[in-house]
């Protein structure tokens, strides 16, 4: 079956900037129907995968396309940490993991659609581990005062400013953002699309 189209399930400027980077821009952004704050685990690692797995499921995507969902989930001393909605909140966060090493578990799904619309879904989780520098007051509140933290669950965007806060990453920047790409690109030349050779498809 040839491959018609890459569809990014996601909304996001900074995923599909991912993509963008890795030099490919034949790809549709579509939003997923699926509620993935509703999907709880007691393991972080595997609510992110579960989540990743709803999330592509729930785009309406064509048949002869492959469907590309993200989702990832914060552990922090074996616990998952989701968003937070108060200014105050992110600072009690940024104190929280001030100095210490938490976890961001970056998921991902493929989902292939065939030619009658059936699918068959591939996932992986990618798991880096952050470690905060030991932060001042005074640098917390700078940093919550950039707005960045909003919409994320360790309340920072480490491809912005976020990058000051650390010390020690040991992983790639791309799952960091949210979408693993070494890992993803293998994934998808195991499925006949080769995004190097053949950027535009179909494949």
């Amino acid at each position: 079956m040839n491959i018609n189209e890459l569809i990014l399930g996601s909304t996001s400027k900074y995923r599909a900037m991912v993509l963008g980077q890795a030099g490919i821009r034949h790809f549709r952004q579509l939003g997923s129907a699926a509620d993935e704050e509703a999907i709880v685990h007691s393991q972080p690692l595997a609510m992110a995968q579960l989540r990743a797995e709803a999330k592509g499921n729930g785009v309406e995507a064509p048949p002869k396309s492959i469907v590309i969902a993200g989702d990832q989930v914060l552990e922090f001393e074996g616990k998952p940490y989701g968003k937070v909605a108060t200014a105050d909140e992110a600072k009690a966060r940024l104190r929280l993991f001030s100095g210490k090493t938490h976890y961001l578990h970056s998921a991902y799904a493929l989902v292939l659609v065939g030619s009658k619309g059936q699918k068959s879904m591939q996932s992986r989780v990618v798991s880096v581990p952050m470690t905060m520098r030991a932060l001042s007051e005074a640098e917390v509140d700078a940093y919550v005062a950039t707005d960045e933290w909003q919409g994320c669950a360790g309340c920072y965007q480490y491809e912005n400013r976020g990058v000051h806060l650390f010390e020690k990453v040991l992983g790639d920047s791309t799952a960091i953002i949210g979408l693993p790409m070494p890992q993803i690109l293998c994934d998808l030349r195991d499925m006949g699309v080769n995004l190097l050779i053949d950027p535009e498809g179909p494949w």
